[in-house]
């Protein structure tokens, strides 16, 4: 038993159908996986004891990930194989441990985020120069946040790594701003390049991944 509940991070992906449920459906699951698991999770204390998670940045429902975070206590030391061996046998499908560790960095650390964009439009490699001529634009959005609605250029939180076909696929990959205060979602950049281009943007046409996640220089990864 540790004197202190001890913080630990596991880094999660979730894909397939799992990529269609809520940050609450989401949280609910983890908890019921907990349960199951017997892991020495820390509990609140109180009249309705409960597991303190947190998440990293929520994704937009459909959205995959391979980089997910959540942050929980445990009362005793266990190693981070352990814990995600535990948590992988009661994870539903679509939800897997990648590893767990005792974190040195906050949430709010977190800066920017790699995310890999497909697109099912014929002839795909025939619309790369389009959409990367698009993106050289500034980029001139309407964000909808809790104030309302408002046109924002977001030119500088896109970073465009590079446009390609695979497999009959227009394949985009982007680095994203995902702080609080200019958080932008994929679903932005979809939107305005169906809107240069033509291309469909609905959401039967395209996928969206979220790669990897980074600290505010954009090029050192979070962990």
């Amino acid at each position: 038993m540790l004197s202190q509940p001890q913080k630990i991070r596991v880094k999660f992906s979730k894909t397939g159908s799992l990529k269609f449920i809520s940050h609450l459906d989401l949280n609910r699951t983890v908890k019921s996986a907990f349960l199951r698991s017997k892991l020495p999770i820390w509990y609140t204390q109180g009249f309705n004891p409960h597991p303190k998670t947190v998440f990293s940045v929520p994704l937009s429902v459909g959205t995959a990930s391979l980089c997910e975070f959540m942050d929980f206590r445990i009362t005793e030391s266990v190693s981070g194989k352990v814990i995600c061996d535990t948590l992988n046998s009661v994870f539903p499908e679509g939800l897997r441990a990648i590893e767990a560790y005792e974190p040195k960095t906050k949430f709010h650390d977190i800066g920017w985020a790699d995310y890999e964009i497909r697109m099912e439009i014929a002839d795909a490699a025939s619309h790369i120069s389009a959409v990367e001529s698009a993106l050289a634009e500034p980029i001139v959005i309407e964000k909808t946040t809790k104030i309302g609605t408002r046109t924002v250029d977001v030119s500088e939180y896109v970073k465009t790594l590079f446009v390609t076909e695979e497999n009959g696929e227009l394949v985009l990959r982007v680095k994203l701003c995902c702080d609080t205060m200019n958080f932008v979602n994929p679903k932005y950049v979809i939107d305005f390049i169906a809107q240069k281009t033509g291309i469909p943007g609905e959401k039967d046409d395209y996928s969206v991944c979220r790669t990897a996640v980074y600290l505010p220089n954009g090029t050192t990864s979070f962990l």
